[in-house]
């Protein structure tokens, strides 16, 4: 690792707690070029220097990236252990209604459905939209992606009505928001995964929902980078599932543009 400090004499950062800025642009470095590997290094260093200095704050900071990060390469045991560590610190501190905190619920909500924990992951979505209700933040970015998130473990619990209402609502604040198209597409897949799951003969409108995915995938609004390069990444196991081969191997390899043939 090169992450280590300077010695105390040369060195202008503070010694009794973690530049956590540093830490988030390494990590947005590892992401930039698709460098998993890096990435899971970097949190492993930092967690252990936030621990050591018994800094709670750049620790739960540098948790909430675990749960992403282990949740992507899908290390059940290691991101299983950054949910407790990360229910352990919000259970004994009193700012859980922040909306900080909501993002690390979602965040985490995420993470326990990806590993089959979905009625569990339901109690931590619904904390943080009640997070979401009582500030009044209803037509961000973030509350979309709790939207999103959430309707894939009711779609899970075959709550195909609420799954949808979900999704509907979170296409409605990205459209309006307009910078983050792919995740538009995303959700139109899910629609297309949710209508097919719910009743496998509704093939119109799953190629209807595939075919809007595609649009908004081509979108000008949304800058070609590693966000992008990531979110078509998330879409071609949809393409793929639904025999949209040629899709799909268009997006592999516009994302391994992205990325520099780092994927």
């Amino acid at each position: 690792m090169n992450d280590d400090f300077n010695c105390k004499s040369c060195s202008k950062e503070p010694q009794d707690r973690i530049n956590i800025m540093r830490f988030i642009n390494r990590m947005d470095e590892h992401f930039r070029k698709n460098d998993l590997a890096g990435a899971i290094d970097t949190v492993e260093f930092w967690e252990a220097e936030a621990t050591r200095l018994n800094d709670t704050a750049a620790l739960l900071t540098i948790l909430n990236e675990e749960l992403g990060l282990f949740r992507r390469v899908q290390n059940e045991e290691k991101a299983l252990r950054a949910i407790k560590l990360t229910l352990d610190i919000l259970n004994g501190e009193n700012t859980q209604g922040s909306l900080s905190r909501a993002t690390i619920f979602i965040n985490l909500a995420t993470t326990l459905s990806a590993f089959g924990k979905t009625e569990e992951a339901l109690t931590y979505y619904e904390k943080a939209e009640e997070v979401y209700e009582k500030s009044g933040d209803l037509k961000s970015y973030e509350y979309a992606t709790l939207l999103n998130n959430k309707s894939s473990a009711l779609t899970e619990l075959k709550r195909f009505g609420e799954a949808e209402e979900n999704l509907k609502r979170a296409i409605e604040i990205l459209d309006a928001e307009g910078k983050h198209d792919v995740d538009i597409a995303l959700s139109y897949l899910s629609l297309a995964h949710l209508y097919y799951d719910r009743d496998s003969k509704s093939v119109l409108q799953v190629e209807e929902f595939i075919d809007t995915a595609w649009e908004y995938i081509n979108s000008k609004r949304q800058a070609h980078d590693g966000e992008y390069a990531f979110g078509i990444s998330k879409c071609v196991p949809s393409f793929r599932y639904f025999k949209r081969e040629i899709e799909a191997l268009a997006l592999e390899e516009t994302a391994k543009e992205i990325y520099g043939g780092a994927i």
